[in-house]
């Protein structure tokens, strides 16, 4: 009878242990802005080449939160060279071993388009596939990177940056 319920108690806690393993749940949070610095390159995109996945949601799903990058917005209002054009944050729930949902990100002007994902496996990464419109011309960032929890990221464009932070929730 006492070997029945050490077996009970290590099957219950193997299954309810995979039960909190199979989904995570992350706060995120994104800092768009768009930079004047010299550069030589020379943009010629004037149509967008994002690459929709076929699961699309829209951020307005997920419940918004308050962002840690706020300091980081205010440092950017007060520059010449930057100015910020988006800052959302949002908590989204991952499971192991697969991509989350995409999320689409945009600002009410049209200037900024395109989706932020999660994968998440052994080690987790950023998906993020997102254009900057300014005048006729279109400024992408496509990037799949690997990056560590509750660090500031950024993804860098000549013409549009993006501050990512992303922690456990």
């Amino acid at each position: 009878m006492k070997n029945n319920k050490i077996l009970l108690i290590l099957l219950l806690s193997f299954f309810c242990g995979n039960v909190y393993a199979k989904s995570r749940t992350y706060k995120i949070e994104l800092l768009i802005f768009s930079q004047e610095m010299p550069n030589t390159e020379i943009f010629d995109q004037t149509e967008s080449r994002i690459e929709w996945p076929k699961r699309l949601a829209d951020r307005a799903a997920y419940t918004a939160v308050n962002s840690s990058l706020t300091g980081s917005y205010a440092k950017l209002s007060r520059s010449q060279n930057y100015q910020p054009l988006l800052h959302v944050a949002w908590v989204q729930s991952v499971s192991a071993n697969s991509h989350g949902r995409a999320v689409k990100i945009s600002d009410p002007s049209g200037s900024i388009k395109g989706f932020f994902q999660l994968q998440r496996g052994s080690l987790i990464y950023m998906i993020a596939d997102i254009e900057y419109q300014s005048d006729s011309v279109i400024y992408r960032i496509n990037e799949k990177r690997r990056f560590k929890l509750k660090d500031i990221h950024y993804l860098d464009h000549p013409k549009f940056g993006v501050l990512v932070r992303v922690s456990p929730y």
